[in-house]
């Protein structure tokens, strides 16, 4: 194998690696940056940033924790840079949203259990719409192109459906003991 082939397979190689945990990679984002465009923005600067360092990557590792690794930089880069997040710009905060994540941990595990519960007991039609919107991520005027109905009417489905599950959600958390 030539050189210049060694590098395609191990590009495309690396390719396939980013992309099967991209979803991974945005989550772990979305913990410190909520704003999903924010987000984005920052899973962009932190694949530029991979890409970059694909040469540097040991693939005896795993892939997810050290793209996290390099996330995080990121992160602290665009606190930073961006006037409005310029107060979680402080070294210590990641260790702090870790560690509560880490206490809260069983009842985000167990609220994401019930949301599962929640979602299984929709009628088929609404949960379709949900997954369009927050899964497939359509636009609202999409949906409502594709279903026959108008965009107010899903923005209402949507608000009625978080309603649905929050309260389903919290119902579950009583059942189980625990404080919703």
């Amino acid at each position: 194998m030539t050189p210049t082939a060694s590098r395609s397979t191990d590009e495309e190689a690396f390719l396939r690696q980013f992309m099967a945990e991209e979803r991974a990679l945005l989550r772990f984002i979305l913990r410190y940056v909520p704003a999903v465009a924010d987000a984005r923005d920052v899973l962009q600067e932190t694949l530029v940033t991979l890409w970059a360092k694909r040469a540097e990557f040991d693939e005896a590792r795993e892939f997810l924790p050290w793209a996290c690794g390099i996330a995080r930089f990121k992160v602290r880069e665009f606190w930073r840079n961006q006037p409005r997040w310029q107060a979680f710009a402080h070294d210590d905060l990641i260790a702090l949203i870790d560690a509560r994540r880490e206490v809260l941990s069983p009842e985000l595990s167990l609220r994401a259990e019930k949301l599962r519960d929640c979602l299984a007991k929709l009628p088929p039609d609404q949960l379709a719409s949900l997954n369009r919107y927050y899964t497939e991520e359509e636009p609202v005027e999409t949906i409502a192109l594709r279903e026959g109905r108008t965009a107010d009417a899903i923005y209402k489905l949507l608000q009625r459906s978080r309603r649905v599950l929050l309260d389903c959600v919290e119902r579950g958390m009583r059942t189980e003991g625990t404080t919703a």
